[in-house]
């Protein structure tokens, strides 16, 4: 690929993050902010964990990449320069957390298959166990497709849970300005409301799948009693894995219930069994799950295979997340930092998803050893 071709084909991420406002003064800028962040994706991509290892990355960058983010080029040697991990660790702090997330979710959902049929969003929220401030521990609440073959799966939004409150209470401060209309949004049983069901269908257009526990106890009490006469008959489907020392054996019921239950829109409800025995098929645990759906027609297979899937968001997302930057060790604080850094992994893996890369770390090894890699995936 040459040069010329190659500018071209990252004007768009570029552009994105071109948009983004930088904080800085502008009499003392020597690095433009689609440079910084340029390179910050690209040594994410390459598997730089803090601020020391972005600026070690950055310094070791090929002149060739370094031109095409749009580095600052000194006349005097005839090189581009790299940000220094002082200028990257500066410009992270300082920057617009939410504007950055807004703006990366939209760029994702623009060149992702969103509009196809039987795509899916999770809400799902992670700990960064290692990041405090002023206001307490930092917990993130995002919004992420997941689909069965592992492509596509990005981040389409993200925001910080305020001090005090919890992510039940933040679904519309996420969702809003957001385009979900058609999606089946899966939630787990903390988001299981009325108030929920009817933002979801009457604001989004889009369609629910939630869990229902006994933290609703009326609606736990009216689909338990569903539930129980569902489980006496035949089960609509039943699927067997073997993996990992162990048989997994997950059997569905469903059934039409026509907003019966107590929840707005609720057509379908099912119980999800998932027996686990041992290699030698000896018991060994057994976990039941009641959901219920707003979307008319699913039937028992393809609710359990969302319900699945949704509860696989931990290996797509934050797994992913804790495995290969450590962010769960990382133990940075001060201004927008942690959060920014979360949005550019969040960034990275969803770059990964829409070239349907599922070797995450190998494909990170990789790209350090040769960032000229990275290449092909911001394109």
């Amino acid at each position: 690929m040459s040069v010329s071709h190659a500018r071209a084909d990252v004007v768009s991420l570029l552009e994105m993050l071109a948009g983004i406002a930088d904080p800085r003064d502008p009499r003392g800028v020597r690095h433009p902010l689609v440079a910084v962040l340029g390179v910050t994706v690209v040594a994410t991509l390459g598997g730089a964990a803090n601020y020391r290892e972005l600026g070690s990355t950055a310094a070791d960058l090929p002149q060739s990449l370094l031109g095409l983010l749009g580095a600052r080029r000194r006349l005097a040697i005839g090189r581009y320069v790299a940000p220094s991990a002082a200028t990257l660790r500066r410009v992270l702090i300082d920057v617009d957390a939410n504007e950055l997330d807004a703006a990366t979710g939209r760029w994702l959902r623009a060149h992702a298959a969103c509009d196809e049929h039987g795509w899916a969003i999770a809400l799902d929220g992670k700990d960064l166990n290692g990041s405090w401030n002023a206001d307490g521990r930092l917990v993130l609440f995002s919004a992420m497709t997941h689909r069965g073959d592992g492509r596509h799966a990005v981040v389409l939004g993200q925001i910080a849970v305020p001090e005090g409150t919890t992510e039940t209470t933040q679904v519309r401060t996420l969702l809003t300005g957001m385009d979900i209309a058609g999606a089946l949004v899966t939630a787990d049983a903390a988001h299981t409301c009325i108030a929920t069901a009817r933002y979801l269908v009457e604001e989004h257009r889009a369609d629910y799948l939630m869990t229902i526990k006994g933290n609703r106890s009326s609606l736990h009490a009216a689909a338990l009693a569903v539930a129980r006469a569902l489980i006496s008959g035949e089960p609509g489907h039943v699927n067997s894995e073997r993996g990992h020392g162990r048989i997994s054996r997950w059997t569905t019921w469903a059934t039409d219930i026509n907003d019966t239950i107590g929840l707005p829109y609720a057509t379908r409800l099912a119980v999800i069994r998932r027996d686990t025995c041992d290699l030698a098929n000896r018991p060994r645990s057994k976990e039941i799950a009641i959901v219920a759906t707003s979307r008319a027609g699913l039937s028992a297979a393809e609710i359990s295979t969302y319900t699945r899937r949704h509860w696989g968001i931990e290996n797509l997302e934050h797994r992913a997340r804790d495995t290969v930057w450590h962010e769960d060790d990382q133990q940075a604080y001060l201004g927008n930092g942690p959060r920014v850094m979360a949005t550019l992994r969040n960034l990275t893996l969803g770059l990964f998803g829409l070239h349907g890369i599922t070797k995450i770390k190998e494909t990170i090894q990789a790209i350090g050893r040769k960032p000229q890699r990275a290449l092909p995936l911001i394109t």
